[in-house]
């Protein structure tokens, strides 16, 4: 690229300006390239090409260049939010200047925008939108804020920045769908150059009381000055009256730019963007806040103006990188700090700063986003203000504090900070894509504090250490993606729940499908839970097509129709559209459980109740030989959270479940916090209210749930199984939730109830609400089960949740009051019915003395049973409870859980007292009174012929239980353990037997393993070794047992080295003879279940290849063994004893009279377990090991290896060679086999 020598200079500065601005757009919304606006790029390329002018003055390349920068720059941030990401490709310009031709490439890089997910709603309603429509491509819907004339209209103010020349602004009466344009003549206010205009009017604005009539500040940021032949991108503000009329211009906030003394000389320090953002705090009426994100090389600023002095002032830029962007977000609040002297609170200002440097820098939080917090000292100062907090992002390009938010959301009195992050990166779950954008809530310190602390304490209020994340939610109803934009706006919502705490909305304008805004409700802990309600543009009733919703989110709790709740509005810029939603009256229901003569009292006398056994025989799980009923009748009231009065005769229809002693997640679904007037279902300890430490809880409430024993149910309840995919409906927070059901005993009762308006009757005295029964209540049986498992110290718990058929609005529905919601998250209720006796109304604290007596079998080991024993066997526990004290115990009864598959309760004890397949209760009694004493006896007859069971040891676990509100005094254990054994009474024998059982060698030592061929070479005797295993007990059969075979393979020989010299060699895999059981029918098969091990067989057999004589079988009736891994016993020992390198020398013992005494002849002995052989087991599984049956021989065929006889033992007379098999039972449970657990043949 070349210019003629004298625009040379000019066009490398031009140039350069390009280069920077290029750097600048690549840091602003955390991509590598921001898209350009064509609007912005075609004149640039247009004034890079140098135009001269006939008149006198000429317009040289710089100064277009600039020019085209400045309406580049000025554009930027409107350019971040209005420009959705496309996919472009490069495109390449031609510029002739001169003959000479440049070609410039811009650089498009593709952006993705993911989509956010979406919750039901609750009382903002979605199904009768308020639509508001500006003129195509104006992005109208921008900026919005709410309004009150001075005739008390209420409506909204809604920016239009690309309207018209300059930017335009309307008003919207409350519901109305047209609006009116708001005339303001920037141009002739502001003073401007008419050849540059697109000043964004009506990019922000602010009222200083939406609630009130007040005057109104509309800036445009864009607003271009030109001074001595310069261009300024100074921005400025405007007022209007409460009418909304008679405009002027804040020509103060217009002078930032011109007063930089080196703005002449930079044309990057002419780009101030004064109010890109603004706003008002009514304890300092008079005082302007505005930022200027681009302002001295996009450090950004804040200046707060003196509307009525006219004076004013600035932050500081010390310490502020450049690009920072400050004034990107602001927010005025006076419960940040208490002031340091007097009465009145200081006003301090929060400006955000999200962005990120172009060039490198140390310090490590640059580009992580900043939010400074400034104290509005007097404008009069003279000096920069410093800010008296700073709280830096945690996360690169995160654009931490692109939105700020002061708010109170726990009502503690002090303002919460909260601050928008829309790239922040959250980490991907497993096998998903991370998502992007967060909310960052700080809750203010202050309140944890007896007294407030100033800024000049050095006291900080918002932290990271008591700080909380917020980011979307992944499983909702809309569509989903990654890069919404989550965080880009933030707004203050009111109260809209009434609840008393504020609210606050999260708006993700780049969410596929137009947009979604997150609505959250404050609480008194300040946590913020899942999002009270997702709004997004599938589910709003209205045809035209919404993009950018929640690019603007308002009204700070402006209510537009009058029927007392905060309504919202949201900006879809994208679509020049503003969506108007109302809220709904919220009202709550209560449901009502009472006796039938309106009490909530059940009588302690429970056997008296009519007896229902045979109605309620369907139920599933235990009950006593008699059940009791108890009649009640249910009913629901509904009543406004606004103390609002009863409209006669509307009701509205609701399925109510009913679940006894409901676990708390199903109750509460596992909410962040239990909203006040929900109990937990928990019971208070007394210890310290009976005095004594010695005092312990009995209760039975766990005991019960654990033995799914379910003290209390309903006629006519179906199980949770059953009704599980119903029951979802009925969850609306977490819907996991409906799964506690499933692992707590009892069922589920649906009911379809009517709910009647009940008016507050805080101030009328009535005992029991039965006059709210207007004719909708139903009968609800309860059964108790089992009278003497009730425990009457505490209430019977009945947990209910119900899902509510209110009308919801039509699209032109008019009065919201028509159409009330209830807070779908408080949709449950815990009631409790107390027992008449006199242990409610007081801690009752009984004492009793327990004892227990046992009768069981016993051995030197302790007590045990004997599987496969044809005796009777039977286990007793006795426990004996005296009331020592002078409380009676209610509920007092001996639980004994024990194992069903042994042990069988006796059934001469009487019906009624196998509570749970594994347990076992016996009531002492119901209650216990002083001076009582009870014996409660349980015994159990063991199953004996349950061979399968495999278990060494067992346990009868006993406890004594009262009520579980009692804390009762204790002499002795309460509990009682026995463990018992389990054992087999055996007689198994193992014999061996080798033929022949003597041989003889002779002779010199031959030649070496190579020499030899055929097994007869080995050596000249061919041993058939045998095993056999005999179960000698009748009507005995042991289900799995091992013989492990101690095969000499080696002899120790040199015991350094690794090996030694054959000894026995295996020929073949082992043969066993097995006599099957004999079916009547079917012809008998010679098969084996045995299972030798291969890898030992692997290692032993014929490992030479000798051809092995297959003529010479061991026995006809014998099969080969099935091959497969088989490993030692545990209880076997896993080594031999140590090799010895000494042979044993002994001699032969006394001969006949014809032999020659004078000859001293030797012996010696040799085994695995005396050293002198290498040896390898051999373990075979022979599988059940039956009387019946017979015995289970294994054959072995070897030969005896003579070079070894010949070399290594030529010097005895006599050898001796032991072979050794050991058998085991392979179970779990105890062996005796006299006073061993296994026996063994040599």
């Amino acid at each position: 690229m070349s210019f003629p020598v004298r625009h040379e200079k000019a066009a490398q500065k031009a140039f350069g300006v390009l280069r920077t601005i290029r750097r600048t757009f690549s840091r602003i919304t955390h991509m590598d390239f921001q898209i350009l606006n064509g609007a912005y790029v075609r004149p640039l390329l247009e004034y890079a090409h140098q135009v001269f002018y006939s008149g006198s003055k000429d317009v040289i390349l710089t100064e277009r260049v600039q020019r085209a920068a400045t309406e580049m720059v000025a554009g930027l941030k409107f350019l971040d939010y209005d420009m959705r990401p496309q996919c472009l490709t490069s495109l390449p310009w031609e510029i002739v200047d001169s003959g000479a031709t440049m070609n410039v490439t811009l650089l498009y890089i593709v952006c993705i925008v993911h989509v956010i997910i979406v919750t039901d709603s609750f009382n903002i309603d979605v199904n009768a939108p308020i639509l508001k429509l500006g003129s195509a491509n104006t992005s109208f819907g921008f900026s919005l804020v709410g309004h009150t004339k001075p005739n008390s209209d209420k409506g909204i103010i809604i920016g239009s920045p690309k309207s018209g020349v300059n930017g335009e602004i309307y008003w919207c009466r409350s519901l109305d769908s047209t609006c009116s344009k708001i005339t303001v003549d920037v141009r002739a206010l502001a003073r401007t150059n008419n050849e540059i205009d697109g000043a964004l009017f009506g990019y922000s604005m602010s009222s200083l009381d939406y609630k009130n009539p007040e005057n109104v500040t509309v800036c445009a940021p864009k607003l271009t000055r030109s001074i001595v032949q310069s261009d300024y991108v100074t921005g400025g503000c405007f007022q209007l009256d409460a009418n909304l009329e008679d405009p002027k211009a804040y020509q103060s906030s217009m002078s930032f730019c011109q007063d930089i003394p080196e703005a002449a000389k930079s044309i990057d320090l002419r780009h101030c963007t004064i109010g890109a953002t603004v706003g008002h705090h009514p304890r300092s009426p008079n005082s302007l806040f505005m930022g200027g994100p681009y302002f001295y090389y996009a450090k950004g600023m804040g200046a707060i103006l003196d509307t009525m002095k006219f004076s004013r002032t600035q932050t500081s830029r010390g310490n502020i990188p450049p690009n920072t962007l400050l004034g990107s977000a602001l927010d005025v609040s006076d419960r940040i700090f208490a002031p340091q002297y007097g009465p009145d609170p200081p006003v301090y200002v929060a400006y955000g700063g999200p962005g990120v440097p172009v060039t490198a820098n140390e310090a490590k939080d640059v580009g992580t986003g900043i939010v400074l917090i400034y104290h509005s000292s007097d404008v009069d100062s003279g000096t920069d203000l410093i800010p008296v907090i700073q709280i830096n992002g945690n996360q690169f390009a995160s654009r931490f504090g692109h939105a700020v938010l002061l708010v109170d959301i726990n009502n503690d009195g002090w303002e919460d900070l909260i601050v928008g992050a829309p790239y922040q990166e959250i980490e991907a779950v497993a096998g998903g894509q991370p998502q992007y954008g967060a909310v960052f809530v700080f809750i203010n310190r202050q309140g944890q504090f007896p007294q407030p602390f100033s800024h000049q304490s050095g006291f900080e209020p918002f932290t990271y250490e008591n700080h909380q994340m917020l980011f979307p939610p992944d499983k909702q109803e809309c569509e989903a993606d990654s890069l919404s934009g989550y965080g880009a706006t933030l707004a203050e919502l009111g109260d809209i729940n009434h609840d008393g705490f504020q609210d606050f909305a999260v708006g993700a304008p780049y969410a596929t499908g137009g947009g979604m805004v997150f609505v959250y409700h404050g609480s008194r802990t300040g946590r913020i839970g899942l999002p009270a309600q997702v709004i997004c543009t599938p589910k709003l009733a209205t045809n035209t097509p919404l993009r950018g919703l929640g690019f603007a989110v308002g009204l700070k709790g402006l209510d537009l129709d009058g029927n007392g709740y905060a309504d919202l509005a949201l900006g879809a810029p994208l679509s020049d559209s503003v969506v108007v939603l109302r809220t709904r009256p919220i009202i709550k229901f209560k449901v009502h459980l009472l006796l039938t003569d309106g009490s909530t009292r059940i009588p302690s006398n429970l056997d008296s109740l009519p007896d229902c056994t045979a109605e309620a025989s369907n139920l599933p799980g235990y009950m006593a030989p008699k059940v009791r009923c108890l009649n009640t009748k249910i009913f629901m009231t509904y009543t406004s959270v606004d103390d609002k009065p009863c409209k006669p005769n509307v009701r509205y229809r609701a399925t109510v479940l009913l679940k006894s002693n409901p676990p708390t997640p199903w109750l509460h679904e596992l909410w962040d916090e239990i909203p006040a007037g929900r109990e937990e279902i928990t019971t208070q300890p007394k210890d310290s209210i009976c005095g004594s430490h010695d005092y312990v809880s009995l209760a039975s409430g766990t005991l019960f749930h654990d033995l799914s024993i379910v003290p209390v149910s309903f006629i006519g309840e179906r199980s949770v199984k059953d009704y599980a995919d119903q029951a979802d409906r009925f969850f609306t927070v977490n819907r996991s939730a409906s799964s506690a059901a499933l692992n707590s005993p009892g069922g589920y009762l649906p009911i379809d109830l009517e709910a009647t308006c009940r008016e507050r009757m805080e101030d009328r005295s009535y005992k029991y609400p039965v006059e709210l029964d207007q004719g909708t209540a139903k009968t609800v049986r309860i059964v108790f089960r089992d009278t003497k498992l009730v425990d009457q110290t505490s209430p019977v718990q009945i947990g209910v949740r119900w899902v509510a058929d209110l009308p919801v609005p039509y699209p032109t529905a008019g009065d919201m009051d028509q159409f009330p919601i209830s807070n779908p998250r408080e949709n449950s209720q815990l009631i409790k019915l107390n027992f008449d006796n006199d242990c409610t109304v007081r801690t009752c604290c009984p004492r009793l003395a327990v004892t227990y007596e046992v009768e069981v079998s016993r051995d030197k080991h302790g007590p045990v049973v004997y599987v496969g024993d044809d005796k009777a066997q039977t286990i007793t526990v006795q426990a004996t409870v005296t009331n020592i004290g002078a409380d009676p115990a209610f509920m007092t009864s001996l639980v004994s859980t024990y194992p069903p598959t042994l042990l069988e309760l006796d059934p001469t004890l009487g019906p009624g007292l196998n509570v749970a397949p594994n347990a076992a209760s016996c009531s002492l009694a119901n209650p216990l009174i002083p001076g009582e004493s009870q014996k409660c006896l349980l015994r159990w007859l063991v199953v004996a012929h349950q061979l399968t069971v495999q278990m060494a040891q067992f346990s009868v676990n006993s406890t004594i239980i009262t009520g579980a509100a009692s804390p009762v005094e204790v002499h002795g254990s309460p509990t009682h353990e026995l463990r018992v054994n389990v054992k087999m009474v055996v007689n198994v024998s193992v014999t061996g037997t080798v033929e022949p059982n003597t041989v003889y060698f002779s002779g010199n030592a031959s030649d070496g393993i190579k020499s030899i061929s055929a097994e007869n070479q080995i050596g000249d005797s061919r041993l058939l070794i045998k095993f056999t295993v005999r179960n000698l007990r009748n009507h005995s059969l042991i289900p799995a047992s091992r013989l492990i075979v101690d095969w000499p393979y080696e002899i120790a020989g040199d015991i350094k080295e690794s090996h030694g010299k054959y000894l026995l060699y295996l020929l073949d895999n082992p043969s066993v003879v097995q006599h099957q059981f004999s079916i009547p029918g079917e012809k008998e098969t010679n098969t084996t279940s045995v299972i030798c091990d291969s890898r030992a067989l692997k290692r032993l057999v014929n490992p030479h290849n000798y051809r092995i004589f297959k003529f010479l079988r061991p026995s006809s009736d014998s099969v080969p063994v099935n091959l497969g891994r088989v490993d030692l016993p545990g209880s076997h020992p896993s080594a031999y004893p140590p090799l010895s390198p000494n042979k044993v020398f002994q001699e032969v013992p006394g001969r006949n009279e014809d032999s020659d005494k004078q000859q001293k002849r030797l012996m010696t002995t040799v085994s695995c377990y005396n050293g002198q052989l290498r040896c390898v087991p051999i373990t075979c599984d022979l599988g059940k090991l039956s009387h019946k049956a017979g015995p289970i021989t294994l054959e072995f065929v070897a030969r005896l290896w003579d070079n070894t006889m010949r070399q290594d033992f030529k010097e005895f007379f006599l050898t001796k060679l032991r072979l050794s098999a050991t058998w085991r039972a392979d179970v779990k449970y105890g062996i005796d086999l006299g006073d061993a657990d296994h026996t063994q043949e040599t």
